[in-house]
């Protein structure tokens, strides 16, 4: 493997139960770079995630992440090995305030370390600082969001895998989510693996993509060659939302 690689996903099939779901998928992903996986509801980018982390059953494939073969590991074994994971629901606790919800990310840190470690991260993402005292449950979507990312990077992950950042916000909120908060951790030198349904925007981000279609890629490339596609509507959500999908 090309020692760039932060992660690379070798022809993993997997799903739940005895039902395959994600079949014959393959990534890359270099270091700070973000790679898109996109496409309709149901095609399986989710599960590909999940499988990484031990939420879908891997029924064939390997997963390398900085250089090791780290299949079927446990999830807390991954996040000291350097993978880093936000899922769709965010994962942060509403009655905590910002900083409690970052000192609970920081479960694998040495305790002597864990203020400085907080620290860089709020200047990271300096928008969190006046708002550290703040309870989650008091925040705007897009700011629930970036308290989840940022306590993902508490751990200096290699890889963050994120699981549709963008769901349940307004477009505004969306788009300072993808163009701010993904980018700047890309530009952190974090790999990142983001499954994002705003096709248009992800592209924009993105320096890689992979189109899944009922499990499979069906096409992957740069980004600025499958926004030439012809059939670019069917790929992503369907032809009858294709102007959704990729003119915003």
């Amino acid at each position: 493997m090309d020692a760039a690689h932060a992660l690379e996903i070798r022809s993993l099939t997997a799903g739940y139960q005895d039902a395959p779901v994600a079949v014959d998928v393959s990534v890359q992903l270099a270091t700070s770079t973000i790679a898109a996986l996109l496409g309709p509801n149901g095609a399986g980018k989710s599960t590909v995630l999940k499988a990484l982390v031990g939420e879908a059953r891997v029924f064939s494939g390997t997963v390398i992440l900085q250089g090791q073969d780290v299949t079927g590991v446990p999830a807390e074994r991954l996040a000291k090995k350097g993978l880093g994971y936000v899922p769709q629901n965010d994962n942060v606790f509403p009655s905590l305030s910002v900083y409690e919800n970052l000192e609970m990310g920081a479960y694998l840190i040495p305790r002597r370390q864990v203020r400085s470690r907080i620290d860089a991260v709020l200047d990271q993402f300096p928008s969190l600082r006046p708002l550290s005292r703040r309870e989650v449950s008091r925040l705007s979507g897009g700011e629930r969001r970036l308290v989840a990312i940022a306590r993902a990077l508490l751990l200096s992950p290699a890889v963050l895998l994120l699981d549709e950042p963008t769901a349940n916000l307004s477009p505004m909120n969306a788009s300072l989510v993808l163009t701010e908060y993904v980018t700047q951790v890309a530009e952190s030198g974090t790999g990142v693996l983001l499954v994002e349904q705003r096709a248009k925007e992800a592209l924009g981000i993105a320096h890689h993509a992979y189109v899944l279609s009922s499990g499979r890629i069906e096409v992957s490339g740069p980004p600025s060659a499958l926004l030439e596609r012809e059939d670019i509507g069917r790929l992503f959500l369907g032809e009858t939302a294709r102007r959704a999908a990729v003119e915003g």
